[in-house]
Formats: C-alpha cells, sequence, structure tokens
C-alpha cells in the first residue's frame, strides 16, 4: 500500500494543515524580521521542529484519520491565519483547530492528541507570550529577589533598584521581559509534551516530575547567564549579544530535552492502544 493510500485524504489534509501552520510562520519570521541572531533560531525552530515532528508522528504512525465535512472546515477556515501578517498571529490557525478537535472529537484519540500539541504550539508562540506581558511586572519582583538571593553567593556587593542588578558602582544590568528566567518554560512544555506523544508515553507521575526538573534547570541556566553578565559590559556583551547567548539557548533546551527523555527511555514501552 502506498503511502499516500495508507494516510487517506484525511490524514494528509492533517499533515498538510499541521505543516502549512509551522512553514508559513517560519517564512514569515525569515521574510519580515531584518536581524536573525543564532540564538533566536535555536529557541524559535527548536520548538517548532518539536511540535511538527511530534504531529507528523502521530499522524503517520496511527490509525487512519477519519474527519467529516465539519472538520475539513474548520481546517480550511482555520488555515487563513496562515496569511496574518505576523508570525505570531498565523499561530492563531493551530489555537482554533486545536479547540475544535479537543471539544468536538474527543472521543477520537488521534485527534484529541493532535489538538494537544495544536494548543501547545498555541501557547508557546502566541497566547504564552501575551500572558506573559501581562503579568511580567509581578514575574520580575520574584525573580529579581531570586537572583539577588543566588548572585550573594558569587558576589559580595550585588545590589538590586527595581529591575536593576548590580555589583559595582559604574555598571548595572536592567532585567527586562525578554531576559527572564522563565521566559523560556512554554518551550520546555512544549518539548515535554511532543517527546511523550512521539514515544506514546503516558503524563504519568514520573514524567511530570521529569518536567519539574527541566523547568528548575532551565530557570537555572538563566540565572547564571544573568549573573555572568554583572561584572562589565565585555561579559554582557558575549552573554547577551555574543557566542555566549547561543550557548546558553542550546543548554536551556538540552535541560528541557535531557530529563523527559531519560524518563522515557529508562520507563518501560507502555503504548496506549488508540480508540
Amino acid at each position: 500500500m502506498s503511502a499516500a493510500a495508507r494516510l487517506g485524504a484525511a490524514g494528509s489534509a492533517l499533515l498538510v494543515f499541521a505543516c502549512g501552520t509551522v512553514l508559513s510562520a517560519v517564512a514569515q519570521r525569515h521574510l519580515l524580521e531584518t536581524a536573525q541572531t543564532a540564538q533566536h533560531l535555536v529557541e524559535f525552530n527548536i520548538g517548532e521542529a518539536f511540535g511538527l515532528a511530534a504531529c507528523v508522528s502521530l499522524v503517520l504512525s496511527g490509525p487512519r484519520a477519519v474527519l467529516g465535512r465539519t472538520d475539513l472546515v474548520v481546517l480550511s477556515v482555520s488555515a487563513l491565519a496562515w496569511f496574518v501578517p505576523e508570525h505570531h498571529g498565523v499561530y492563531l490557525a493551530t489555537t482554533l483547530a486545536g479547540m475544535w478537535f479537543l471539544l468536538a472529537r474527543r472521543s477520537d484519540r488521534l485527534l484529541r492528541d493532535l489538538s494537544h500539541m495544536w494548543l501547545a504550539l498555541s501557547v508557546y508562540e502566541l497566547w504564552g507570550k501575551l500572558l506573559f506581558k501581562l503579568a511580567y511586572q509581578l514575574i520580575e519582583v520574584f525573580e529579581v529577589a531570586v537572583i539577588h538571593r543566588f548572585g550573594r553567593l558569587l558576589f559580595d556587593g550585588i545590589a538590586v533598584d527595581g529591575a536593576r542588578i548590580s555589583v559595582r558602582g559604574d555598571w548595572s544590568v536592567v532585567l527586562l521581559e525578554g531576559c527572564s528566567s522563565f521566559h523560556n518554560l512554554s518551550l520546555t512544555v512544549l518539548i515535554w509534551l511532543s517527546i511523550l506523544k512521539i514515544a506514546r508515553h503516558p503524563a504519568d507521575a514520573a514524567a511530570i516530575r521529569a518536567l519539574g526538573v527541566s523547568a528548575c534547570l532551565v530557570v537555572a541556566v538563566n540565572v547564571t547567564r544573568i549573573l555572568a553578565m554583572l561584572p562589565s559590559r565585555e561579559a554582557y556583551l558575549f552573554w547577551h549579544d555574543g557566542a555566549g547567548a547561543t550557548v546558553v539557548a542550546l543548554g536551556s533546551v538540552a535541560a528541557a530535552i535531557v530529563p523527559i527523555l531519560l524518563r522515557v527511555e529508562r520507563g518501560p514501552c507502555r503504548l496506549a492502544p488508540y480508540r
């Protein structure tokens, strides 16, 4: 049986929708944004790559998909968001389709799993970023306190003034939203969920503990990065704009991947049958 016959029209439609959404966002990001740093490429493309890989794996490894006429209409209408001239807004497509399949087709395991992935992508790329902007004033107070507490172990004279952190009188670092240690937690959740879906592993207590370990490691990596920026302007440029930023991005991704990957590899294979 050919791959096209195995997938059928419904499976092909799901793959086209999943791939089209990600490709539209990536194309817009590279065409409309003038500067693409290595750090941004790692942070954006890794999350989308994991999410897309999970969607493709679900469609190819699961039973033959069955979509009704209304399902196809929802996918077609949702795909109109591909043409929103803002790469975050493209993920309105996965929001609409994910909500539809989660609420209307939750008895279909394949479509329910796909809806989980589409909503996770939506949260990572769109809604999580909006919520983070709204809540950051509260997060900032807690985060600065955490950085100050750990910074005292390394620097005797570390001082905090609002969002400004310094270890000497003529140089300070202002903690803004984009440098928050909690900025990549939605990416951590997306990678965690993607690996679980690809491995067909349940979100059991051990998997949730692995997510907690990943989250703590991701925050620790970025707190260390911020503390490394404090001694001088040269240190700031290296860790914020130079090779150090790429190292931190890769380290954060590794921190998100390794704990859940170890859990999946160490645990028994318990595939949940599709119904």
